[in-house]
């Protein structure tokens, strides 16, 4: 009796130790394993950019000024970073890398130059960096500001509204110029781009330095749209020669809401309609006939003469076989109109290949 007692405490002892044993070596495979981890995790190699200042606010710029800045950025990975693309968000925006590949530890720049030119107000613009690093493939750089101008007009540009060619009366419009720089301020001369429009040369100046020039708009009788400028020199340091658009309309018997006929970008194989407003000024005045080219488009009058307001809508449609490329083609009207006996509407736009479905 006392034996066998002897014998199942040895047993129960065996099996505790072994239960033991069997944990510390789960323990211990499992510290391996983390350590294997933690050595797979370190041992990855990749790069990763860092710009300290990926925002740059260049405060105030004059218009036509240009705002130049660098952008530094590093390497913080352990792997080469590569630069593939640097893309500014507009033309206006011209950004150069100095060295598309970059060493881990190592440095490299990004110049930017912002015109100013065509802008007024507060302005923000975008770079992209396009590279390698798999957490930031593309990183966002802004350079953002007010645009201000030395020289400004009011108003900014001179309308002559739209008058009849037959009824036309000199059209007057006055422009108040000033300057930043203050009563030091002196316009030089001031011309016209067109015979039509004459500036009054005895332009007046106040107490603040504000001048005003007269635009006088007289025998214009040319059917369509009309444009030019009037240009302007002073003794302004940052704008010695500026400009102001003016433009107007001259109407005949017949009006046309647009210039040209204008399709867009387009895939081949796909029917596309444009409709185009004509207004008929004088109640005899019709259109009688309509030529369209090239043969893949087409064209259809829907006229509206008893209205009150008499008019035609005109529909062309460009049809599906029409070929990849540059649309180049015109609608002509024939009118019994004297002073607009044809009238020429030019057609354009561009068929692009279609994809093709995968």
């Amino acid at each position: 009796m006392k034996t066998l007692q002897i014998t199942i405490s040895a047993c129960f002892l065996s099996i505790i130790l072994l239960l033991s044993l069997n944990t510390v070596l789960l323990s211990a495979q499992s510290i391996s394993g983390d350590n294997k981890s933690d050595s797979d995790s370190t041992s990855v190699e990749k790069p990763v950019i860092f710009f300290e200042n990926p925002n740059f606010d260049f405060g105030i710029a004059y218009k036509g000024d240009k705002v130049e800045h660098v952008y530094k950025f590093e390497n913080r990975g352990n792997a080469t970073l590569e630069v593939k693309k640097v893309k500014p968000s507009c033309g206006c925006t011209a950004a150069v890398l100095s060295n598309n590949t970059i060493l881990p530890g190592k440095t490299g720049e990004i110049k930017a130059t912002f015109n100013t030119v065509s802008y007024g107000g507060k302005v923000k613009k975008t770079i992209s960096v396009l590279s390698n690093d798999p957490n930031t493939s593309n990183h966002k750089l802004t350079i953002s500001g007010e645009v201000i101008e030395e020289i400004s007009f009011k108003p900014k540009n001179i309308n002559f509204g739209s008058f009849r060619a037959d009824n036309q009366a000199d059209k007057t419009v006055k422009v108040f110029v000033k300057s930043q720089s203050g009563p030091d301020f002196k316009i030089v001369k001031v011309t016209s781009s067109k015979p039509y429009v004459s500036i009054d040369t005895s332009t007046t100046k106040d107490q603040n330095g504000e001048y005003t020039v007269t635009a006088t708009l007289k025998n214009h009788h040319e059917v369509g749209r009309f444009s030019g400028k009037v240009f302007l020199e002073s003794n302004s340091a940052k704008q010695p020669k500026t400009s102001i658009i003016f433009y107007g309309v001259v109407e005949g018997d017949i009006t046309i809401n647009q210039r040209r006929i204008y399709y867009g970008t387009i895939p081949e194989g796909r029917e596309i309609t444009k409709k185009l407003f004509v207004k008929i000024n004088e109640s005899h005045i019709r259109i009688l006939s309509s030529k369209i080219s090239p043969d893949y488009l087409s064209v259809e009058i829907n006229e509206k003469y008893e209205q009150k307001n008499p008019h035609c809508l005109i529909e062309t449609k460009l049809h599906k076989d029409a070929p990849v490329g540059r649309i180049s083609g015109q609608l002509e009207l024939t009118t019994n109109s004297e002073e607009q006996p044809v009238i020429n509407i030019p057609i354009t736009g561009e068929v692009h290949k279609a994809n093709k479905p995968e």
